[in-house]
């Protein structure tokens, strides 16, 4: 059996008034190896992605290789789901390589785009 990596994936939420979330947020990785698909990011217990916080999420998936770009989104499920995303590291445990992707902007219906969801590139 072959064994999948742990990508650690932190995802920090702007310091702006209204920056937090109470949507359901998901990610998805694309690496030269494929994409990860689309996959939750909770806790149980935990309010995440709260303004000026950071959050860490541990997830299991295939070794993606090179990380191409990442996609965030959020459902819109809450009266509050506007949401401002700082930047997503991301690292592959199994190599200690991390990926930031940079995000600074609103994923919200009502501001900016009105876009819920972001693809995101590394910062090189």
């Amino acid at each position: 059996m072959p064994s999948f990596p742990e990508y650690e994936i932190i995802v920090i939420t702007g310091d702006v008034k209204g920056a937090g979330t109470d949507a359901n947020v998901f990610i998805t990785l694309y690496g030269v190896n494929g994409d990860s698909g689309k996959r939750p990011l909770r806790q149980k217990f935990r309010n995440l992605f709260e303004r000026g916080q950071t959050d860490r999420f541990v997830v299991e998936m295939l070794d993606l290789g090179e990380l191409l770009r990442i996609k965030v989104e959020h459902d819109n499920s809450s009266p509050s789901s506007g949401w401002f995303l700082e930047c997503v590291e991301v690292t592959n445990t199994a190599n200690s390589v991390t990926t930031i992707f940079m995000c600074g902007k609103w994923l919200d219906v009502k501001k900016a785009d009105g876009h819920i969801q972001r693809v995101l590139y590394p910062r090189h």
